[in-house]
């Protein structure tokens, strides 16, 4: 079998297979993709040696959470690229991850982490701390919550995407944090009222000076129709604005733009989706 430099497994692959090819790829493996949850509750990942993986994407940091599993996480020592999907926000998932020797030099981070507490653990996390991301989507956090992670020092932040219970008063922060490199905000997966919104994006924002494009999601004053599978009208939904709409409506006269809807995140969870790392949007 000859080496790859990437692998990518779903639940179809039988871990036999899954395991020979991963011995076979050995310290060539740069990328993998790792769904099969058999596999990885097996541990038998944890007894592999793949010192040179840049990209791990896995449905959650649960799988890893053990001495062997942190151990070999830790031991990925070239690791730039992580993508948990979905994660209790444990005081061990928390641990493994601030003693994490990547940690800092990671450059793109995707992690959705349920029923996290604002401890010291998440504080020690980011607080102060020099990081190299160019790419953070965090999903499931408070407006306190983020405000600890954007405490760090994120020079190289490019593409910033928060699914998260911001509330109106965090926008007014964000504009004024230290984030000099920040081009793209997707703010369409936060819970931010239209007028706050509208004010961050009229308003001054001396710490982004970069800033080029923002999405949120905006909707027609009137309802449309909404039908069954078979025509028959169900009620009623508020119609979303185009991008064209929302750039000549909210963003004329700001010098931002349409950030275009991340297609990847909006599939994701569809049973033909195939997980891999967000790309930012193109420009139109």
């Amino acid at each position: 079998m000859q080496p790859t430099d990437e692998l990518w497994f779903d639940n179809q692959t039988s871990i036999d297979l899954i395991e020979e090819k991963l011995k076979a790829a050995g310290q060539d493996l740069k990328r993998l993709t790792l769904l099969n949850q058999a596999f990885l509750i097996s541990g038998r990942l944890n007894d592999l040696s793949l010192t040179n993986l840049k990209e791990l994407v896995v449905p959650s940091l649960y799988y890893f959470d053990s001495a062997e599993g942190w151990s070999f996480l830790h031991n990925l020592t070239k690791l730039e690229t992580l993508v948990a999907e979905y994660t209790e926000a444990k005081e061990s998932i928390l641990q493994g991850l601030c003693q994490a020797p990547w940690w800092q030099s990671l450059r793109h981070l995707e992690l959705k982490l349920a029923s996290l507490k604002d401890g010291e653990l998440w504080k020690n996390l980011w607080t102060n701390r020099s990081l190299d991301l160019q790419v953070l989507c965090l999903f499931f956090l408070s407006g306190s919550l983020t405000s600890t992670v954007l405490s760090s020092k994120l020079k190289s932040l490019e593409y910033l995407i928060l699914g998260t219970e911001l509330g109106d008063k965090f926008l007014f922060k964000l504009s004024t944090l230290d984030l000099p490199a920040l081009t793209d905000l997707d703010l369409s997966y936060s819970s931010v009222t239209e007028a706050a919104t509208l004010e961050f994006l009229k308003g001054d924002k001396p710490g982004l000076p970069k800033l080029a494009r923002v999405r949120k999601r905006f909707f027609s004053e009137k309802p449309s129709e909404s039908r069954d599978w078979d025509g028959s009208q169900v009620g009623w939904t508020d119609e979303e604005l185009s991008d064209r709409e929302m750039q000549e409506r909210f963003f004329e006269g700001t010098g931002l733009r349409v950030l275009p809807a991340n297609e990847q995140l909006n599939i994701r969870g569809q049973m033909l989706s195939r997980l891999r790392p967000i790309e930012r949007p193109k420009h139109k």
